[in-house]
């Protein structure tokens, strides 16, 4: 049995390029050019607030060539079915308040996900991801059909930690030196979530996810 065509990607049965999911308070869609100058606000309003928890910025992060190289990439990674990107825009004032990202899309025998996510200071503590992470997760377990979505974290990073749980992933490991973040390889706490345990936990149960 050959292991690696096991786990090589593939596409999902939903890819796509203009999607968008409705929430209470909160639509997440897929990241277009419109986006942009409320995107390089965004991260410019909170560049000290989230470059302690994510990879090194590139000089030029805050930039239209910068916005449009991710773009780009977002884009072929959903064609191929390796990702599924999502802005998360408040419904009460049509502002970008952050992002969640289903990322390295893996099929086959494995059928997971990485969730990756960011917002803004200033939404914190509202609510506003759970519910963004909810609708990203129901998307993950219906159309896309996974099995799993995978989550980390650095330690010190509670609000992140306390989302997760809150969802209900469940905490399986740690990694020592598992991703390089603000330039230095830092330890991560490893959480996970099958689709057993979402349709089994309030946020999975509230939602119509197909079996």
């Amino acid at each position: 049995m050959n292991i690696a065509n096991l786990l090589r990607p593939a596409a999902p049965p939903t890819r796509s390029m203009n999607l968008a999911i409705s929430g209470e308070r909160v639509v997440i869609r897929t990241p277009e050019r419109r986006d942009m100058d409320q995107w390089i606000a965004a991260r410019t309003r909170n560049r000290s607030y989230l470059q302690p928890f994510e990879p090194k910025w590139p000089d030029d992060a805050l930039t239209p060539t910068a916005f449009n190289r991710r773009l780009s990439r977002q884009q072929r990674d959903m064609r191929t079915g390796h990702s599924c990107p999502f802005v998360i825009i408040r419904l009460d004032n049509l502002q970008l308040i952050g992002a969640i990202n289903l990322n390295n899309i893996v099929r086959g025998a494995a059928q997971y996900a990485s969730m990756g996510y960011w917002l803004d200071e200033q939404s914190q503590g509202q609510g506003y991801m759970t519910e963004a992470a909810m609708l990203a997760l129901g998307h993950a377990f219906g159309p896309l059909k996974l099995h799993r979505v995978n989550a980390g974290c650095v330690p010190h990073n509670g609000r992140s930690k306390s989302l997760l749980t809150r969802l209900g992933f469940e905490e399986e490991g740690y990694a020592k030196r598992y991703l390089q973040i603000n330039g230095e390889w830092q330890d991560h706490l490893l959480f996970g979530l099958s689709i057993e345990t979402w349709k089994t936990t309030l946020p999975g149960s509230s939602l119509n996810i197909p079996a």
